[in-house]
């Protein structure tokens, strides 16, 4: 079964790199990709008064799907852990570049489909449902696929039933959480971190 996943998870890799590439996304980090695209769901307004409406630049986070093979973990716990500490550092870095980096700077929200709830909210993002229908079903087959090529405990490979969720954040919250003025970066990291492990 080893050389199936194998064969599969190279395959992935090829279609990972040409997606890459059609929609020039940026790697950040470890585990995080970001690229820019127009939002297509419905106008909003956060809790910090940001807002959002159709057509507006957002920016799209991804995971780097090769890297999850190499996270040495034997449990499901310890594999989500160490993938919590390295998305942690991506964000940091994320935040610095949404300062600095033109790319990124003018961009209000970020938006991913992933299917980890409640997890994401514990760093800042909110969760919509992803709305039914043919191509909630798709993704969600995609993911269980991903899962099984990628993930290195067969603890989570057995137990995932993947559910996609749309994640938003927005920049204002991305400096709260992640920006490296404050002193205390390592104590959120930590906070961020205990949040997790406690849901897990």
């Amino acid at each position: 079964m080893d050389w199936v996943r194998k064969i599969t998870r190279s395959c992935l890799l090829r279609v990972d790199d040409l997606y890459r590439k059609r929609h020039r996304l940026q790697p950040v980090g470890e585990v995080l990709y970001v690229g820019r695209s127009r939002y297509s769901g419905p106008a909003m307004e956060f809790a910090n008064g940001t807002r959002l409406a159709p057509g507006d630049l957002v920016g799209t986070l991804h995971f780097n799907n090769a890297r999850f093979p190499r996270i040495e973990a034997d449990t499901s716990r310890r594999a989500a852990l160490h993938f919590v500490r390295l998305m942690l550092k991506s964000m940091h870095i994320l935040a610095d570049r949404a300062r600095q980096d033109p790319m990124f700077a003018d961009l209000a929200v970020y938006q991913a489909v992933s299917w980890l709830p409640p997890h994401g909210q514990r760093i800042g993002f909110i969760t919509e449902p992803f709305p039914d229908g043919a191509r909630k079903r798709l993704i969600a087959a995609y993911f269980r696929l991903l899962v099984w090529a990628y993930a290195p405990a067969e603890e989570t490979r057995a137990s995932a039933r993947p559910d996609p969720t749309i994640y938003l954040l927005t920049r204002m919250e991305l400096l709260r959480r992640f920006g490296d003025a404050s002193d205390d970066v390592d104590e959120k990291n930590g906070e961020s971190l205990a949040r997790v492990r406690a849901a897990i």
